[in-house]
């Protein structure tokens, strides 16, 4: 695999589908998915191969819907579990 490979697959994959996309695009979906599901954030960060956890942090941390009910049900259960 060549990166202008990619770049011939991934625009006919867009032409085809009809929306945006690009290999970042999978990337940026890998991370999320990773970081939705619970996985270590240092293990996402060399994964992608970020040599600065704060790369990691700022580019792919942000508050997912998945994520934001997740961290209500967590805390609905903390407070029953404490009742």
């Amino acid at each position: 695999m060549t990166p202008n490979s990619i770049k011939y697959h991934a625009d006919k994959i867009q032409k085809d589908l009809g929306f945006p996309f690009d290999f970042h695009s999978l990337r940026h979906t890998h991370a999320t998915m990773l970081l939705e599901n619970g996985a270590n954030i240092k293990e996402i960060q060399a994964r992608l191969g970020h040599s600065r956890i704060s790369t990691t942090l700022n580019t792919y941390s942000h508050v997912t819907q998945k994520m934001s009910t997740e961290t209500v049900d967590i805390f609905e259960k903390m407070m029953h579990h404490e009742a």
